[in-house]
């Protein structure tokens, strides 16, 4: 290897064989010192990549300069690691700085959802989507979401409140933001607790309280079958499993098992997987329905997708009947719902325990069983009936003379 030096002292070069640099061969400069008291010679790059003899001795003049002062970088690896640090704190700062930008929309849908599309239910996440686009995104979508305050969550429940949407609702839409904020937070975006928790939301109770009798049950029943097979099919099984409408149309034939008469549901509202037990009635329309692959849906809308909801049918049977006659509080309102919470009833009604009746339904805590509790005080409140009765069928032995 060939050396030669420069016009400038410390600086030299190697010629490559072939390559050239305009009509010159292209030149490999280096640079030579002597540091702490030992010689350094240390690469700096080929002309081609912009090298010069000049610029290689500005560089070792700033390197003998930093040695004659104590002042670091002192050889041209700590020069260069220095420059690396540099480029990555600068980096660092600028993907900071990008990253607090970013609005709540664009965070929303290239982070926060697609996370949620993999963990939660599909009926949840669409619902998620649908409260960002109606109320979210109109007031803080263009917001950079580090700037999101308490006074734009104001502004959305007001709209809320004004297009008279039920506290609920607001609860879902608050729910929506404070995940997403908490995302953005455990990414490094934002700091503190969600604009949310600063903003109340009006009390409510909006749990649905309708639970048909046996009767009811009957009718409902024998007036789905003669409308539809299908939605009969899908009444009768929510009305003795207690499935949720999802769980049914999510509902395989792999999960379906006619030995054990047991129902596989995968995935569920909770996040949970549960197994529920046919009843006879349930097994019998298993065993005459047409079989197909193990990963078909069971039951499907017309084009042969997942059903998104109930068909009107079931809607029109029961104004049909009159279930909803006179009744205006949509709590108390018969609706597909309804069956579950029917059956949970009947299973309290038999004397299940509440904890059974919550494994059973797949509910994540107890505290959601508990809305059930009506159920128990009518048990209780029989017995006292009965023991009254038993009471009156025996004398009653009048209270005379004085106290005493």
């Amino acid at each position: 290897m060939n050396w030669q030096n420069s016009e400038y002292g410390g600086v030299r070069f190697r010629e490559h064989k072939e390559r050239r640099n305009g009509i010159a061969k292209d030149k490999y400069f280096v640079i030579r010192y002597q540091f702490d008291g030992k010689r350094h010679e240390e690469p700096l790059g080929w002309a081609t990549e912009g090298m010069t003899a000049k610029k290689a001795f500005l560089i070792l003049s700033e390197l003998k300069q930093n040695q004659a002062t104590g002042t670091p970088p002192f050889t041209l690896k700590e020069k260069l690691s220095a420059e690396h640090a540099r480029r990555d704190t600068e980096d660092r700062e600028r993907v900071r700085t990008e990253a607090e930008r970013v609005t709540f929309m664009t965070f929303f849908k290239n982070s926060y959802l697609p996370i949620q599309k993999m963990h939660k239910g599909r009926d949840t996440w669409i619902k998620e989507e649908q409260h960002g686009i109606n109320w979210i995104f109109p007031i803080i979508g263009s917001i950079p979401i580090k700037d999101v305050s308490s006074f734009h969550i104001e502004r959305i429940k007001k709209n809320l409140l004004d297009a008279g949407r039920s506290p609920r609702t607001i609860q879902y839409c608050f729910a929506t933001i404070r995940q997403t904020w908490n995302h953005a937070r455990r990414a490094g975006i934002v700091s503190g607790d969600s604009p949310t928790m600063n903003v109340k939301i009006p009390k409510f109770d909006n749990k649905r309280q309708r639970y048909l009798t046996p009767t009811e049950c009957d009718l409902l029943l024998a007036e789905l079958k003669k409308r539809s097979d299908t939605v009969y099919r899908l009444a009768l099984l929510s009305l003795d499993t207690g499935m949720r409408f999802s769980e049914i149309a999510g509902l395989q034939w792999q999960n379906v098992d006619l030995v054990r008469e047991t129902l596989a549901l995968m995935d569920t509202k909770s996040g949970k997987n549960r197994t529920v037990y046919m009843t006879d009635r349930v097994k019998a329309i298993f065993s005459e329905m047409p079989k197909a692959g193990p990963d078909a849906l069971v039951f499907t809308d017309r084009n042969g997708n997942r059903m998104k909801h109930i068909s009107k049918t079931f809607d029109e049977v029961v104004a049909t009947l009159g279930l909803n006659k006179g009744i205006d509080d949509d709590r108390l309102k018969c609706v597909f719902h309804s069956l579950r919470h029917t059956h949970a009833s009947r299973l309290l009604e038999s004397g299940a325990d509440i904890y059974r009746v919550k494994e059973l339904l797949g509910h994540a805590n107890v505290t959601t069983t508990e809305r059930y509790s009506h159920v128990t005080a009518d048990r209780l409140r029989s017995a006292i009936k009965d023991m009254e009765r038993m009471n009156n069928q025996g004398k009653v032995i009048p209270m005379t003379g004085r106290a005493g």
